[in-house]
């Protein structure tokens, strides 16, 4: 026979049971893979489910701890604003999150969250861990990049008969975003995760992307007012905001194509992160913009034929040295244009894709290795030159007989290791039988092979494993994200050592300060490219700095490199035609023994 403590511990046992047993309910009703009940103050009194998985913790180690501390920094306003919603009994919609998992990975799950019985401020929040593979790519402030974004958008446009549902606004807050009397301070990264909870939390599906500093496109029901977000920014911020631009696009097909509404898209956000272009072209429908960037693209098809046709193009040479020694390499050959030549067409980038659609990428690859083999015959003899060639060309079996037969031309003639070949993803490689001849000929012949940007496409590492490769070059914004992101680093320092172990040398790509340089030792990779290390420079400058060097007159190669030297080449395509408006260091060549340069 129990006593009155039996009977209470018998008592107390048996609530326990019974809350766990609700618990559990709860979670199975919700379909959710994690149950949190928390207090007021949202400290977590328990906690169900698959813990372990979404956090990296146990349910004893995750008790007592706050459900913010278990978020992603850049996500705590953002659920902070969700929650006042929710005690306003404001609507709220889908509700995503990052939760911290280990050290430095994340895990985003889909939020639910409601009160429990009683009024004393207790809730119930299940977490639904969103698989990978559906999970569209976020920036680290939580919002969808551009491709993501505009992937979400089109689903959302409404098929055939179908009412319009939703539209795009494009907002932007130039004067104060932009302010620099804010930017960069505790006051201005307070103000700005303010600005990126409030257009999560107030569009469709949490939808929003940047379109640069200062301004952001999201999605909001038609019927939406896209005054109410300014409104609440001002609200929120305590701040008057001057000159805000705002623009809606409905998502109205009118019968048009999943690609062009895509395109359509893509243009109109493309022209209001533009600052001038938003003030000048404003669009009210899809067809409008559909119609502009038509019209833009047929020129820059012009634009593109007559640069290839008259060969208004010219190379630049950036080096690529050894980091523990400073050795330079070789030198990877880059395109630029005249002033006024390239008629809207923003980079070298943007440049070969345009070639590559019309079919005219072969040809100027092949003129761009007739300039860049005359240009090694006019170099010292130990300096080297690693040509970009496009991976649409190498899977060409007439590119791959007219690049052999001009490798061979009496006029052509250079020693094949002074010639590096830098295969370039822009278009992905299918057919693997042509490429693999080609490249081991030229392997064969004495030249070496570069794969450029490595992850970031899809195929590099069927590359690496296909092609005879010497180089590997990691792409610079996958190796500026290793400064952030212990994933990251981690994917990289494979990468180095897997190169390592083929005979490969690594380069990380856009090293511009001494931290990125001593990271990029630290993670195994043994060479460098970036401004730290030289911006690009013409030909004649590089003479020059040679010269000098051989006169053994330090100060005459930084005076003739600075007369050179513009600072436009180092930025982007265009250079102006004759003069030069600044001077850009750039370091003397030093000559490695056995004549590398």
């Amino acid at each position: 026979m129990l006593g009155p403590m039996g009977l209470h511990e018998t008592n107390k046992a048996g609530a326990a049971m019974e809350r766990r047993l609700e618990q559990l309910a709860a979670l199975a009703f919700a379909a959710a893979d994690v149950l949190f009940e928390v207090d007021r103050a949202f400290r977590i009194r328990h906690a169900g489910g698959g813990i372990q998985k979404l956090t990296g913790h146990g349910a004893k180690a995750v008790r007592g701890l706050s459900l913010f501390d278990l978020i992603v920094p850049a996500d705590r306003i953002y659920l902070r604003r969700v929650v006042e919603a929710f005690d306003s009994d404001k609507p709220v919609g889908r509700t995503s999150v990052r939760f911290l998992c280990g050290e430095s990975d994340s895990v985003t799950a889909m939020l639910g969250m409601s009160a429990m019985p009683g009024g004393s401020g207790e809730r119930l929040v299940t977490a639904t861990i969103l698989d990978r593979g559906f999970i569209a790519c976020a920036e680290s402030d939580g919002f969808l990049d551009r491709a993501a974004f505009v992937d979400l958008a089109r689903r959302l446009t409404p098929r055939a008969g179908e009412s319009t549902r939703f539209t795009v606004v494009m907002l932007a807050l130039p004067q104060l975003v932009s302010n620099s009397a804010i930017k960069g301070t505790a006051l201005g990264t307070a103000f700005l995760a303010e600005v990126e909870a409030i257009l999560r939390l107030n569009s469709e599906g949490g939808a929003v992307t940047r379109l640069g500093d200062d301004a952001f496109a999201y999605v909001q029901k038609v019927d939406g007012d896209p005054r109410v977000v300014e409104r609440k920014i001002e609200a929120a911020t305590d701040a008057l905001l001057a000159s805000p631009c705002i623009q809606t696009l409905p998502l109205d097909t009118s019968l048009m194509e999943q690609k062009e509404v895509e395109a359509a898209l893509n243009y109109a956000l493309e022209k209001f992160s533009n600052n001038r272009a938003r003030l000048a072209e404003r669009f009210d429908n899809l067809p409008d913009c559909l119609a502009a960037a038509t019209s833009r693209d047929r020129g820059l098809v012009t634009s593109c034929r007559s640069i290839i046709e008259d060969e208004t193009f010219f190379q630049v040479l950036q080096p690529i040295l050894t980091l523990k020694t400073g050795v330079i390499q070789h030198y990877e050959v880059l395109t630029r244009f005249a002033e006024g030549v390239a008629r809207g067409i923003a980079n070298t980038g943007d440049f070969i894709k345009i070639a590559e659609q019309i079919g005219m990428i072969n040809t100027f690859d092949l003129l761009n290795c007739v300039k860049t083999i005359k240009l090694l015959q006019k170099l010292p003899p130990g300096i080297r030159l690693a040509l970009n060639v496009s991976g649409r060309s190498v899977q060409s079996a007439e590119f791959s007989a007219q690049l052999l037969n001009l490798l061979d031309s009496a006029d052509m003639q250079v020693a094949p290791s002074r010639l590096l070949i830098e295969i370039t993803e822009t278009r992905g490689i299918s057919d693997f039988e042509g490429p693999v001849e080609l490249l081991q000929t030229l392997v064969r012949r004495g030249h070496r092979i570069c794969l450029d940007d490595f992850g970031a496409g899809a195929m590099s590492f069927e590359y690496l494993r296909r092609f005879p490769v010497n180089y590997v070059k990691i792409d610079g914004h996958f190796f500026r994200n290793a400064m952030i992101s212990g994933r990251d680093r981690i994917l990289v320092r494979a990468i180095a050592r897997c190169s390592f172990e083929l005979g490969c040398r690594t380069v990380a790509e856009m090293i511009e300060t001494e931290v990125e340089a001593a990271l990029a030792r630290e993670l195994g990779v043994e060479c460098g490219q970036g401004w730290l290390f030289g911006h690009p420079m013409t030909a004649d400058a590089l003479l020059a700095s040679v010269a000098a060097s051989q006169a053994g007159n330090p100060a005459r190669v930084q005076s003739a490199v600075r007369r050179k030297i513009s600072p436009v080449m180092s930025e982007g395509n265009a250079v102006p035609a004759a003069s030069v408006r600044k001077e850009l260091p750039l370091p003397s060549v030093a000559v490695a023994p056995g004549g590398s340069v």
